[in-house]
């Protein structure tokens, strides 16, 4: 028998699922964890540390521990991922509409930006001084999706102290402890949601889904995303429209699943196709590719 615990944070619904039954005092870490991290990391939070941060490019600003590891492990995705994945990229979502918590302008037709997307900056977005704990921001920057990742698999450690099941955050899952069977996960139609076009079994680690379809709204009557091209500035013109990737933890699934999208059809599943992570890509057609079984 698997319990059940829901909560709200990060604008999504957290589920955990746990085969022993948790009390209030073993949910409160999990519930502060949250809490903490959005203080930190969320963009649409004046006082959020982020946001207290982005108002200071180009100087030197000591941060907190928490804030300090994030935006490490940010930077290590970045360099990996060769600016694909580019968390400089503020200025860019603000410009396409994106200005406010997701929920309230989802599908919505909003005024036209009065500025053109900026190209987004070719340098590194920030430098860190870890001796010091500092950050010289060089642009605006935004850590929605990774603060998520990284805050799933910090949850997941705690609550793999009292047994095993799994985090689900708005689609992003992470296991811990050790499930009997695998999970199959089922992969949504990204044009019919309440539609499963596809699963993927997954018995440890993460799955994470990458889709230009659920953040939308509209501009002068032009459909844009949240997902942002480095290159351009502009949301991305991709024709994969769903990615879905495991991988060891949920900041590495998210981003992994966010960067294939990035790349397109071509170089995305040639990208994926030289890592171990299984993967499933749908694109504008409705066709389906997958790696991995």
């Amino acid at each position: 028998m698997m319990y059940k615990y829901n909560f709200n944070s990060m604008s999504t619904m957290v589920q955990i699922s746990i085969n022993q039954e948790l009390f209030a005092n073993d949910l409160m870490p999990v519930y502060k964890l949250f809490s903490s991290v959005e203080d930190t990391c969320s963009r649409f939070k004046e006082e959020s540390e982020l946001s207290r941060l982005n108002q200071h490019i180009g100087k030197e600003v000591e941060v907190s521990n928490q804030f300090f590891i994030i935006l490490n492990d940010a930077l290590r995705l970045y360099e990996e991922t060769n600016g694909v994945f580019n968390p400089g990229i503020l200025s860019a979502i603000e410009n396409s509409g994106y200005t406010k918590s997701i929920e309230f302008i989802k599908g919505r037709e909003l005024g036209a930006s009065s500025l053109l997307a900026p190209e987004v900056s070719k340098i590194h977005p920030y430098q860190l001084n870890e001796g010091k704990q500092t950050v010289v921001l060089q642009t605006r920057i935004d850590l929605g999706g990774i603060a998520k990742g990284w805050v799933i698999d910090r949850a997941a450690d705690l609550l793999s102290k009292y047994g095993y099941g799994f985090i689900n955050v708005g689609g992003d899952i992470r296991i811990f402890g050790c499930l009997p069977r695998p999970l199959n996960i089922g992969i949504e139609d990204p044009f019919e949601p309440t539609k499963m076009i596809s699963s993927i079994q997954v018995s440890d680690g993460a799955v994470a889904t990458s889709t230009s379809m659920k953040r939308r709204w509209k501009v002068n009557g032009r459909s844009k995303h949240h997902l942002i091209d480095a290159a351009t500035g502009e949301p991305s013109a991709s024709t994969i429209i769903s990615s879905t990737v495991t991988a060891p933890t949920a900041l590495e699934a998210d981003v992994l699943a966010k960067v294939t999208l990035l790349l397109g059809e071509e170089e995305g599943k040639y990208w994926i196709s030289n890592r171990k992570n299984k993967a499933i890509i749908i694109n504008q057609a409705k066709e389906i590719w997958k790696r991995g079984e």
